[in-house]
């Protein structure tokens, strides 16, 4: 699961993927939680870099509470799960970021940890999206795909999000469907860092730089509840 993640350098993006284009500012965000912006590019959006709501609302749902339940959809049931099969069909995107949080240890004494690649290099997670709501007032939201950790992360979790490689994100956005699914496996861990960070932020509030500095004693941490 990925419930949580960074981008603390949007202006980075366009200068990592110059096939994007940014118009606007964008704030550094350190704890981009569910339900929050965030910055993707759609695969009908020609290159566009737009704001999509993190977690995704099928268009037959209810209300918009619907997507803190879709955050994250397995890469390994896409094509069977309702929410997501007509996505991967024809809503797919890239969503930024620059790491992504997971926990371990007991309850009540969970440590955070930051992932990262290439020494904090921004990257692109695989994710759908969908429209929700009248045209007067649609909603787009997404989900990020998860896959099996790679043994970085498997220390910590069993699942991890799919970080697409370069030469995957056209064929994630743009290619048949089989091809696209191939693009869905763990990133290479000999490309990725980890670190200890405070377990203050896990609390949404919590956007802060603080929350990505890594910390060294990990003795006795509490998490706030």
């Amino acid at each position: 699961m990925c419930a949580r993640f960074t981008l603390a350098s949007p202006e980075r993006i366009v200068d990592r993927y110059p096939q994007f284009k940014l118009r606007r500012s964008w704030p550094r965000r350190y704890n981009i939680a569910p339900t929050d912006d965030v910055l993707a590019v759609r695969n009908d959006a020609e290159g566009e870099i737009e704001p999509l709501r993190w977690g995704l609302v099928p268009p037959w749902a209810r209300d918009l509470s619907a997507g803190r339940k879709l955050i994250n959809a397995r890469a390994e049931t896409l094509a069977e799960k309702p929410a997501f099969r007509d996505a991967l069909q024809h809503r797919r995107c890239v969503i930024f970021a620059d790491g992504f949080y997971e926990w371990t240890g007991a309850k009540g004494r969970r440590l955070p940890y930051r992932f990262t690649r290439d020494g904090g290099a921004v990257f692109a997670f695989a994710g759908l999206w969908e429209r929700w709501g009248p045209k007067d007032a649609r909603v787009e939201s997404c989900t990020i795909v998860t896959c099996p950790p790679n043994a970085l992360l498997a220390q910590i979790h069993d699942r991890m999000p799919v970080i697409l490689d370069d030469d995957a994100l056209d064929t994630w956005l743009h290619g048949d469907l089989a091809d696209a699914v191939s693009t869905l496996v763990p990133y290479d861990p000999s490309r990725m860092q980890s670190a200890a960070v405070t377990p203050e932020m896990n609390r949404p509030a919590f956007d802060d730089p603080r929350a990505i500095e890594p910390v060294t004693d990990t003795v006795s941490v509490r998490l706030f509840e």
